[in-house]
């Protein structure tokens, strides 16, 4: 059997499963329909000082005494018929729809009696309209919103489809801009979300979810694999926030549509260009300066521009004017740029192409730290990093008859890594990615839903490393995949329970191996605003870090794929109509984790195990009225163990589980934005966060000290390993911004106070220090005042 059989034989078995569902659409059996669709209540939304439709606002309709007698069916039927059609859906309390870029909506079918109209959207003042519902009669409203503050370029992404992932947090853009310590960059919210570990300095873009690996996270933009979430630094994501709907955290526990990664999953979701007008948004700061404009070409087209520079090259030259020790052989930069054209070809079919691409340079100079090998790089008194990747993205989201929906996404795309270290260390590597998605979807009836899909990549990669003292490897065309299958079934036994089981399938071409994993998750709404949710499931990636891991000279081209198992239990609690309680625990592990076969080797072997189990906690209140944020508290535990010594000393045997070096029992993030009313708004965060685990050195606690006679040097005497911690970890960062309004464009001056309280209290991200080690010093993040203006018309 040749290696790429069992992929092609799932999926033809998928497809041959679908096409019978896809051609036998039309015998299947019809439900109950009302006799009679018509629009009875229809209205316009506009600003009440511009008079500018508003678009995208949501409407909430209550019915408050409907005529039940004079229904063509039961009360209950009827209801549940109005929630299904088209433009509108039901909730808990009655109704929903959203208006179009005329700020226009309609509701079907209402029944006789009394309603209440309501529009709940962030940034208005709140307006209610009651109105009597009578046969044969339309009723006409034009309503006239506040605004509270001013956003030109605002998009409102609420949740319009119900929870089907157990373990989700979705942040829209709206809710976070303005989130203290994050430079208005809304991707980087994330990082403040319940079981994210705070990143350190050494790796400030890092999101490590539950205690996993670095990288166990996977990374999507539309359902496809970008490489890189932020800029180096972690001051800025990849993908401008202007252009984002909304971003998803998957802790765990997610279904089977996604793959390739044992630990956690973001999911960033671009949005379609605005069709009322063209806007445009310009907005510099002290690091860089971006330029979107979104807006209508005719047709059903619609297109984004989007561009972004910094100039932290610039910032970083004059700061080392004057220092010989530090020399910059080339500005650090990072660029991103998007283009996004929509299509809205038919109701039912939509179609959309993206160019998404980003790049990271920094060269450093070093005159006193030139000790590496001239075999390895010439510029040993260098330190050299050049990231880039790029993606083209076709998308397709179609509604294929009554009861059948398709998604797909196919992608081509490049990545480049090339970097080297003081003369130590050298790598470049450079090749095409290409992925292919697709999701399809058949209602067969109101209480079955079936989805099978396909989740593709396949790259073939150029590559050389070299490691001083060890040989050059140097490999051409080396293949890297991840060929995933899967199928589930969204079952509603009871109208308040629904339960989610599915499989899926992965072969790793470059392994020749394959992982089979089996994965269901609950939901059940056993009473208003209550909801109990538990999901268990199997999860395997490729062995990490990929490409070194199994390189023939400096890892083990024989390792098998990395498995996982999670297992979640919670409780979600809706306070309000605007607040919500969330706590959940987990509990995963991990097997076939890859460790260095001896501390003094490059190879690995696959035979660690990680385990990690915890408690999350989220109070939240989204927008409304004039505060919105979040109380996030997250207790865990995070720990290996090795079947081999990995350098403890003492500490270590075979049976033992060691603390992982990210491990952060506490964790806790506050935040809050108040409109202060004139345009005004303030926000703060404050963090808390246990030290990260330390070996103690018993030269500095207990005056132990040991000397080399040959080198002339005090060598440092460990205590236990990873016994210690580093003292907590606490920042406070703070936001103020204001908007000046003149007709149709709004500029926004906005100050952020990244560790405010570093003149106070400078938490330390370690420690160095003296030369016999009887002393320490702690280093830290420095205070960063970020200044920035916006215009938006």
């Amino acid at each position: 059997m040749s290696p790429g059989f069992p992929p092609l034989l799932t999926l033809a078995c998928l497809l041959a499963l679908a096409c019978p569902l896809a051609a036998g659409s039309a015998a299947w059996s019809q439900a109950t329909v009302l006799p009679d669709q018509r629009v009875n209540l229809a209205g316009q939304v506009l600003e009440r000082s511009t008079q500018a439709p508003i678009g995208g606002a949501m409407v909430k309709l209550a019915l408050v005494a409907p005529d039940t007698a004079s229904l063509p069916m039961s009360w209950s039927a009827y209801f549940g018929q109005l929630g299904r059609l088209e433009g509108q859906y039901a909730d808990e309390e009655g109704l929903v729809t959203y208006t179009d870029s005329t700020g226009t909506f309609r509701f079907r079918a209402l029944p006789p009696g009394q309603v209440s109209v309501t529009f709940p959207n962030a940034g208005y003042a709140p307006f209610e309209a009651t109105e009597t519902i009578r046969p044969d009669e339309l009723v006409q409203l034009t309503v006239r919103l506040r605004r509270r503050q001013y956003d030109a370029q605002e998009v409102v992404v609420y949740g319009r489809r119900p929870e089907l992932e157990t373990s989700r947090q979705s942040l829209a853009r709206h809710e976070v801009e303005r989130l203290p310590g994050t430079g208005g960059d809304v991707i980087r919210s994330v990082q403040a979300l319940p079981g994210v570990a705070r990143p350190t300095m050494s790796d400030p873009g890092a999101v490590i979810v539950r205690g996993s690996g670095n990288f166990d996270t996977r990374f999507l933009l539309d359902g496809i694999d970008i490489p890189l979430l932020f800029h180096f630094g972690g001051v800025k994501s990849t993908y401008n926030s202007l252009s984002l709907g909304s971003v998803d955290l998957y802790p765990g526990g997610f279904g089977p549509r996604y793959g390739g990664c044992v630990g956690g999953l973001v999911e960033l979701k671009g949005r379609v260009a605005r069709d009322d007008h063209w806007h445009t948004t310009i907005e510099a700061g002290l690091l860089d300066a971006s330029f979107h404009t979104e807006g209508p070409l005719g047709r059903g087209f619609g297109l984004t521009l989007t561009a972004r520079r910094s100039f932290i090259g610039e910032v970083a030259e004059a700061a080392l004017k004057d220092n010989d020790d530090v020399q910059l052989a080339v500005a650090p930069f990072y660029a991103d740029a998007l283009a996004r054209l929509d299509w809205q070809a038919h109701p039912d079919h939509r179609f959309f192409l993206t160019y998404f691409g980003a790049s990271d340079r920094l060269a450093l100079v070093t005159p006193d730290n030139s000790a590496g090998s001239p075999e390895v790089s010439e510029a040993t008194d260098e330190v050299q990093l050049d990231l880039a990747f790029s993606r083209f993205i076709l998308g397709y989201d179609g509604q294929l008859g009554e009861r059948v929906r398709n998604e797909l996404r196919a992608s081509a795309g490049r990545d480049r890594n090339s970097g080297h270290l003081l003369g130590a260390f050298r790598f470049d590597g450079r090749g095409p990615i290409y992925n292919l998605r697709n999701d399809l979807a058949v209602t067969w009836r109101p209480s079955v839903v079936s989805h099978v899909g396909a989740d593709l990549i396949y790259s073939t990669y150029d590559y050389a490393v070299k490691v001083a003292g060890y040989p050059e490897s140097a490999l051409a065309d080396k293949e890297f995949s991840d060929l995933g299958a899967y199928a589930s079934v969204e079952l509603r036994p009871l109208a308040n329970l629904l339960v989610t089981p599915g499989v899926r399938y992965d072969y790793y071409h470059h392994l020749d191996k394959s992982r089979l994993g089996l994965r269901t998750s609950v939901r059940w709404d056993y009473r208003d605003g209550r909801v109990l949710t538990a999901s268990a499931g199997a999860y395997n990636q490729a062995p990490r870090p990929i490409g070194q891991s199994t390189d023939p000279i400096y890892g083990n081209p024989d390792l098998p794929p990395t498995t996982a198992r999670h297992l979640t239990l919670g409780h979600e609690w809706q306070l309000g109509a605007n607040t919500s309680l969330k706590a959940e625990g987990y509990h995963n592990t991990q097997d076939d984790v890859p460790a260095y076969a001896d501390i003094n080797d490059v190879n690995f072997l696959p035979d660690a195990q990680a385990r990690m189990y915890g408690l999350e906690f989220m109070l939240r209140h989204e927008v409304k009225g004039r505060f919105s944020g979040w109380l996030a508290y997250s207790i865990g535990r995070s720990e290996r163990r090795f079947a081999r010594d990995p350098g403890t000393g003492d500490s270590w045997s075979p049976d033992s589980w060691l603390p992982h070096d990210i491990d952060q029992t506490h964790h806790l993030e506050a935040t809050g934005t108040w409109e202060l009313g004139r345009n005004w708004s303030f926000g703060s965060r404050l963090q808390f966060v246990s030290g990260v685990p330390v070996t103690p050195l018993l030269s500095y606690t207990s005056g132990q000290f040991e000397f080399d006679a040959d080198t002339g040097n005090y060598v440092p005497v460990e205590g236990p390993y990873l016994s210690d911690r580093v003292e907590p970890y606490v920042r406070v960062d703070l936001r103020v911004d204001r908007k000046f309004v003149r007709r149709s464009t709004v500029w926004s001056l906005f100050l952020d106070l990244q560790n405010a309280n570093y003149f106070v209290y400078n938490s330390p991200e370690g420690y160095t220090y003296n030369y016999d080690y009887s002393r320490r010093s702690s280093y830290g993040w420095i205070f960063l005042p970020s200044l920035g203006a916006r215009v938006e018309f």
